[in-house]
């Protein structure tokens, strides 16, 4: 594991960046495109190091939370691994082991499909209620800390700068 420094370390001053682009070419890239998405990419790394954290302690992992809000969303209708694995972009592979493992630990448990024998249902248990219930409040202060030096409206032009940089995905694909 690379050792956790501080965004300011990993970002280089814009000057460094200014020379590299110079280096490498020149007008190329806009230093200050490199600089900002260099941050962004910091910060993110930041933010899923933060969650990740967070999870293993409770001995999960993204994925795993993830089947057991959607469960709890879903709730009292029970999913099937088709529709998980729809919902999340993960093959019925990867679910069968998100599940398998959720239910060893007694945080769902599989039904009958009433409507379809052939397959099973994944509802969420008690046990899994509890710790999601207990989990997404402390992920919110934790969202609503890292938010409050933003006002609203700084809040409202993050979200559309984002949506803006979501929808020059394709083109930073080579698409």
């Amino acid at each position: 594991m690379t050792p956790c420094l501080p965004s300011q370390f990993r970002v280089p001053k814009y000057e460094r960046i200014q020379r590299l682009v110079e280096r490498i070419g020149g007008k190329v890239l806009d230093p200050g495109s490199l600089e900002a998405f260099l941050l962004l990419m910091s910060v993110s790394e930041d933010i899923r190091e933060i969650g990740n954290a967070k999870l293993s302690c409770r001995g999960l992992g993204e994925g795993r939370i993830t089947v057991l809000v959607l469960l709890l969303e879903n709730q009292p209708e029970p999913l099937s691994h088709s529709q998980l694995a729809d919902l999340l972009g993960f093959t019925k592979g990867s679910i069968t082991g998100l599940v398998d493992g959720l239910e060893n630990e007694g945080l769902v448990k599989r039904c009958e499909n009433r409507e379809d024998r052939r397959t099973r249902m994944i509802e969420i248990t008690p046990a899994g209620l509890d710790l999601v219930n207990n989990y997404l409040p402390e992920k919110f202060q934790g969202i609503e800390r890292l938010m409050a030096g933003l006002t609203p409206a700084e809040r409202e032009t993050l979200t559309s700068l984002l949506q803006k940089l979501q929808e020059g995905l394709p083109a930073y694909r080579g698409e």
